[in-house]
């Protein structure tokens, strides 16, 4: 099992501080949490949002890249029916060469009507976009020459150069639903889960029908910890920070929800962070606690990487570091320790 912290680079108006500050703030903290031992960064991305959310995540980790030496950087994910996909193929290629082959391309759907029509995209389109683009994602960042005809990309005896340091290229589908589950594994991708486990299972079975073996894909989830040795004092002070990340998601789905889990997220726009807390979408306690609830989750599903949230938007990076230094001096080599336990058992 491997560890990864999740970046979004927010800076809401309510605890505001001037944007290079905050960016560098959490640069060193990313070159921390690489001492620490934590196995992956990932940065996130969405446009036009108030509070800066992340809108170049290929940017950031090339700053990331430059900044370390060891850690695997990666998009959780790309909205690739927003860019062009050649494009997007030789700058996951730039930063998989600047890193030294530590890239890990995670692409999602997106769903906000607001960042299509911003970039001038018809929101019907992003499926067709996406089925195409990773077709060409998947030519380009293999390094060969190619040429493509789809109905929205024309590509004509073209290549990435330089290519990718890694062969073959590692490349992940976000999914939330059966469709977009099938669709990883038709594009025999890793998977990024974003729903409930039976996403996974339908990524899986697809996977079977096709002949291939689950368990040689990798699977991430995002499970949000806050760890202390006072867990109610931390979250007193951590708690709005998270009501604030997740509230925002439980706005968008309630201006488009399009899948039948949609209507319970919506009411995250409302939740308070107890709410968040009870409904166990995040893990608040001792080492001890935290470590546990982890293993109960990976007894439901086989990951192969659990994330977290780094520092919330809003919050002080310095406290959240409470939280990560943590994890990794008690709770990371428990874990580690009880999946090579698990591995040796028939």
């Amino acid at each position: 099992m491997k560890f990864g912290l999740v970046y979004d680079f927010r800076n809401p108006e309510r605890w505001r501080r001037p944007f290079p500050e905050l960016y560098a703030a959490l640069l060193e903290q990313i070159q921390e949490v690489e001492r620490l031992g934590y196995d992956a960064v990932f940065v996130t991305e969405h446009h036009f949002i108030d509070d800066g959310y992340c809108p170049s995540p290929l940017v950031a980790l090339g700053a990331i890249a430059a900044r370390t030496s060891r850690i695997r950087i990666g998009t959780w994910v790309a909205l690739l029916s927003l860019y062009h996909p050649l494009r997007l193929a030789e700058d996951a290629a730039v930063v998989d060469q600047l890193s030294g082959g530590r890239l890990e391309l995670g692409v999602g759907l997106g769903y906000r009507e607001e960042e299509f029509a911003g970039f001038g995209i018809p929101l019907r389109h992003r499926r067709g976009r996406m089925e195409e683009g990773v077709e060409v994602l998947k030519r380009a960042l293999a390094g060969e020459r190619f040429s493509f005809e789809g109905r929205h990309f024309h590509l004509r005896d073209v290549r990435v150069t330089p290519p990718p340091c890694q062969q073959p290229f590692p490349l992940w589908l976000a999914a939330r639903s059966p469709v977009t589950a099938r669709r990883a594994a038709r594009f025999r991708a890793d998977l990024m889960l974003v729903g409930p486990p039976s996403v996974y299972e339908e990524y899986a079975a697809a996977l079977g029908a096709q002949g291939e073996d689950p368990s040689r894909y990798r699977l991430l989830g995002l499970l949000a910890w806050a760890v202390s040795d006072d867990p109610e004092r931390y979250w007193a002070e951590a708690g709005p920070h998270f009501a604030y990340t997740a509230g925002l998601y439980g706005q968008w789905y309630s201006q488009r929800g399009d899948l039948p889990e949609d209507r319970e997220w919506r009411q995250w726009a409302t939740w308070s962070p107890e709410d968040f807390r009870r409904a166990g979408m995040v893990l608040v306690g001792t080492p001890e606690q935290v470590r546990d609830g982890i293993l109960a989750a990976r007894r439901v599903l086989p990951y192969d990487y659990i994330v977290s949230w780094a520092t919330l938007p809003g919050q002080d990076p310095k406290r959240a570091m409470e939280s990560l230094e943590l994890f990794a001096r008690k709770v990371m080599p428990a874990l580690r320790a009880a999946g090579e336990s698990s591995e040796g058992q028939p």
